[in-house]
């Protein structure tokens, strides 16, 4: 909640520079400087000797090369602040760091993996939105706005790195030499490497989750070897028509511990990675045999094996605020009405406000834009429990609900049931693909029945029509050629129409989690369908 606020503090703070309104307001004026002398040093717990240093202002621009020590000197004559100063590393990421707007003649601002995170706060995204340093750029680069950013990498980076009172921009950096230790904000850039390659992460990574708000501390958990989404001591809720439960992850023993309420384990089943597969496993327990595929954020299909039954989903256990589900979703599903019933693809949209309330929802039909609202006397309500988990309630009782955010900033909620399982995001305009682009992924597709089928697929986009919003994808396997209506039958959803060799559906895509579940409209064969992204 806490870092939500700070998020929240620092957007409030951006607004006022911009005098509340669109990206053409004017940024932050400075007074020229007849020279302004910037110097830092580039590290990332070792120096970063030779190294080229760009410094981009609002006027003015200059580079340098670092010394031995990693230490750099940039003068720009007549420069008005603020700058924003780049490097490529040597492992090929580029590092940012920021001067914000002001009038010294001699500012410092180090380069690190820290300044990296720092920035990604004040973009409030992807650090590469500075390089042009366009008017709204500028508008965010404020002491107050710094100050802010620093605020929230603190909270973010909590129980990890301890960053105290150090400003990891303005702060001196001694950066270790062959010939010389590091100083104390120098072995902060060690503890972070050394965390890093536990968790089988990078620095962009980290970077785009601090953009995003989104999952540091899961970010920085111990990744296991086949697969680095899937931490140590990581914490998940399993969701499916089989029940609700929370479990933990640990690498060490290849175990599953499934906990109380309290925290306590009260049972473990092995959790084996599948033979000659990343980020799959096979796991056991009570006599129940699961298939679990793990996607790239964490989010894990798992198919049960042993009886006929819907999946269920892994979702890794986070503490997000109300405020942080509130906003208009799309949700698909797969339902039945009542036991010993078949199961029906489902379709809606609903509305929630920062306390939890639902304000609006409406049931969808095939293709049709125009929907059957619910009644106000049916919206639920959605309250947090102590472990992070949701209750939904409405009047026909109560419902478990996970929810999770990735590190791009999309918001996935899954409700389960012994009546069927909905899986839920919050709408956004879809993007189209880039001819060429490829995917590979398990598809698990679940019939009214209950049974079901698995394949491994693979795919290329063909060709993207801009003006209609579609495109054609080809499946790798037997030549199939699909074609997709983007942001249909509403902003967020994809629409395939049927023909002779595939059948008329609905996809709902959870953003960049690596995850997708599509309902058919073919009334010949109902199914619902969920795919995972495999490794590359």
């Amino acid at each position: 909640m806490k870092s939500r606020l700070l998020l929240t503090g620092l957007a409030a703070v951006v607004l006022t520079a911009c005098g509340g309104g669109g990206g053409d307001s004017a940024a932050p004026s400075a007074t020229p400087q007849a020279t302004s002398n910037i110097s830092g040093t580039v590290a990332v717990g070792a120096a970063l000797p030779a190294i080229n240093v760009t410094a981009k202002c609002a006027r003015g621009s200059g580079t340098a090369t670092t010394a031995a020590d990693g230490t750099f000197k940039v003068s720009i004559a007549d420069a008005v602040r603020p700058c924003v100063l780049s490097v490529a590393a040597p492992d090929g990421s580029t590092l940012h760091s920021v001067v914000p707007a002001g009038s010294a003649s001699d500012i410092v601002a180090n380069i690190t993996p820290l300044t990296e995170l720092i920035t990604a706060a004040l973009a409030q995204g992807s650090t590469a939105q500075f390089a042009t340093l366009d008017a709204a750029s500028q508008a965010r680069l404020t002491e107050a706005n710094l100050a802010t950013a620093l605020a929230l990498v603190k909270q973010l980076l909590s129980g990890s790195i301890d960053l105290g009172n150090l400003n990891p921009i303005k702060d001196p950096l001694v950066a270790a030499t062959s010939g010389q230790a590091g100083n104390a904000l120098d072995q902060l850039l060690d503890k972070l490497a050394a965390r890093l390659a536990a968790a089988r992460t990078s620095v962009g990574d980290l970077s785009a989750a601090v953009g995003a708000n989104g999952n540091v501390a899961g970010k920085l958990q111990p990744g296991a070897e086949t697969c680095n989404v899937m931490k140590t001591a990581g914490e998940f809720f399993v969701a499916g028509q089989g029940g609700f439960s929370r479990v933990r992850y640990d690498t060490a023993t290849a175990q599953l511990s499934t906990l109380d309420s309290l925290g306590n384990v009260t049972a473990k089943s092995p959790f084996m990675p599948y033979q000659g597969e990343a980020c799959r496993y096979i796991a056991t327990g009570n006599g129940v045999v699961n298939d679990v595929m793990v996607s790239r954020s964490g989010l894990a299909l798992m198919r049960n094996l042993s009886t006929w039954q819907l999946p269920a989903l892994m979702v890794p256990a986070q503490q997000l605020s109300m405020s942080e589900l509130a906003g208009k979703w799309n949700a698909v599903g797969f339902e039945r009405a009542a036991p010993g019933q078949a199961f029906y693809p489902t379709r809606g949209t609903f509305t929630i406000n920062a306390s939890g309330q639902f304000t609006a929802g409406a049931d969808c039909a095939g293709v049709s834009t125009t929907c059957s609202p619910w009644a106000q006397a049916d919206l639920p309500v959605l309250t947090q429990n102590a472990h992070g988990d949701y209750t939904l309630t409405d009047p026909s009782g109560t419902a478990p609900v996970a929810a999770f955010k990735d590190t791009d900033g999309t918001v996935v909620a899954v409700v389960s049931s012994a009546n069927g399982l909905i899986i839920a995001t919050k709408q956004v305009v879809r993007p189209m693909p880039t001819v060429g682009s490829t995917n590979a992924y398990w598809d698990v597709v679940t019939y009214q029945n209950l049974s079901a089928v698995m394949a491994e697929e693979s795919t290329v986009i063909q060709s993207v029509d801009t003006l209609a919003g579609s495109y054609t994808r080809k499946r790798v396997s037997d030549g199939r050629v699909d074609t997709w209506t983007q942001n249909s039958p509403s902003i967020g959803l994809r629409y395939r129409a049927g023909d002779n060799l595939s059948r008329k559906g609905i996809s709902l895509t959870l953003g960049t989690t690596g995850v997708g579940a599509m309902i058919s409209l073919d009334n010949s064969l109902l199914f619902y369908d969920i795919s995972v992204s495999r490794p590359q």
